[in-house]
């Protein structure tokens, strides 16, 4: 896959651009207001770094002026003519999607069209905020592109925005692919069907097309959209399933390509009833290893002051890797200090298409190019915008700002949190 492709999924880009560059929301309430025809220069300007800061910013209001519009689709107009789209080009694409005047709606309509998907993706991630099915056709025709069979994160980001749209064509687009696609996928696409159809069949892509085809001519979205309520103790909710699933400390995991990101600090020396915290970690690793099934793809790194992978790339769960992980987990002692930042970078580079990370820790970083957690947090999601990776937390005995980090990087990266004691 080229790196071309890599950059699919700019339309979840604005999810963390404040992370990018150090401002949020709180931050601009205390600035003085720029008038309107400055912002309209600095997007239509050559400066790239004051372009994204000034898109960053922009709120509602700022694009319901019509210089600013007409700046953002001049800007977008004029990347394109040059050969030079980039990331604030798509950017500027979902940006004009807060505007209110229909020659803009038009040029987003236009845009799911263009040649190249970034710009595609972005106008149909502002179209689907707008929730209105008259845009869905527009928006799920994407589906056709080649890169949405390439990419995993493409994938994601597209059934996300559909199902932001209450529109039967969108719950037919979801029972599609849930029966098109496994692990992840299906279960993040069941997780919206369940939402707004207040239906149980969880992953059981038949039962949900069985249902669509005998209630979708006088189907009506529910009222009040059910929301799943999941125990403290869980990651992601447990929900009926084609077959048997593998657990990490009992966290059910549903996807195909997965990383094991294991803690092996000095700390992991700390035992309970002589059985030390890595101990424990290993047995729950080589649980979850073995129950993958063969056409997983799976890999394990373990961390301290250095990040160690077991193998270079993903390996199919196969026996005989199996059997090697096992062989390289056993090996694993506690020492040295923590570099979280490290390990969850080089997890996520483990592969374009990773579904899913678990990521055990037992205390904060100590070492590594990055140390201070909310840096390591915005880094990571600022990385991670583009794959959608889930990457999942387990916190052995995470109190305070352990807890707040390990809560904080799961919510934002499309995953949960789960307390290991």
């Amino acid at each position: 896959m080229s790196c071309r492709i890599s950059v699919l999924l700019v339309c979840v880009w604005l999810f963390v651009a404040e992370s990018v560059l150090g401002q949020g929301a709180s931050g601009h309430a205390s600035v003085k207001p720029v008038p309107a025809q400055k912002l309209a220069a600095a997007l239509k300007g050559k400066s790239d770094e004051r372009r994204a800061e000034v898109l960053a910013s922009l709120s509602a209001e700022n694009v319901q002026q019509e210089v600013i519009a007409d700046a953002l689709r001049e800007s977008v107009e004029r990347d394109i003519r040059s050969k030079h789209v980039s990331l604030l080009t798509a950017q500027s694409v979902q940006r004009l999607g807060l505007s209110s005047r229909d020659e803009d709606l038009q040029f987003l309509l236009k845009m799911t069209d263009a040649a190249d998907v970034n710009l595609a993706f972005a106008a149909a991630y502002s179209l689907g905020e707008r929730r209105d099915g008259a845009f869905l056709p527009a928006i799920v025709s994407l589906s056709d592109r080649k890169e949405f069979k390439q990419s995993f994160g493409l994938r994601r980001c597209l059934v996300d925005v559909v199902a932001q749209v209450p529109d039967k064509g969108a719950i037919e687009f979801l029972v599609d692919i849930a029966a098109g696609f496994d692990g992840q996928l299906r279960f993040e696409t069941v997780q919206h069907l369940a939402r707004l159809t207040g239906q149980r069949f969880g992953g059981h892509a038949d039962q949900w097309a069985k249902w669509w085809k005998t209630n979708s001519a006088g189907f009506e979205f529910v009222s009040h959209p059910i929301v799943e309520t999941v125990q403290e103790s869980q990651a992601v909710a447990r929900i009926p399933w084609p077959e048997a699933l593998p657990e990490f400390f009992g966290v059910p995991v549903y996807a195909k390509r997965v990383v094991f990101v294991i803690d092996r600090s000095r700390s992991m020396a700390s035992s309970v009833d002589g059985v030390t915290r890595l101990e424990e970690a290993v047995k729950n690793l080589e649980k979850a290893v073995d129950e993958l099934d063969r056409y997983a793809f799976f890999n394990v790194y373990a961390y301290n002051s250095d990040v160690l992978p077991f193998m270079s790339q993903l390996v199919q769960a196969e026996e005989s890797n199996k059997r090697a992980s096992h062989s390289f987990s056993l090996r694993l002692s506690p020492d040295k200090k923590t570099a979280s930042y490290d390990a969850l970078y080089m997890g996520l580079k483990a592969d374009a298409n990773l579904e899913a990370m678990y990521f055990l820790s037992d205390g904060e970083p100590t070492i590594g190019r990055i140390v201070e957690m909310p840096a390591i947090v915005n880094s990571i999601t600022a990385q991670n915008a583009l794959q959608r990776t889930s990457i999942f937390t387990l916190g052995i005995d995470a109190r305070g700002a352990h807890e707040e980090f390990l809560r904080d990087l799961a919510k934002r990266n499309y995953g949960k949190f789960v307390m290991v004691r």
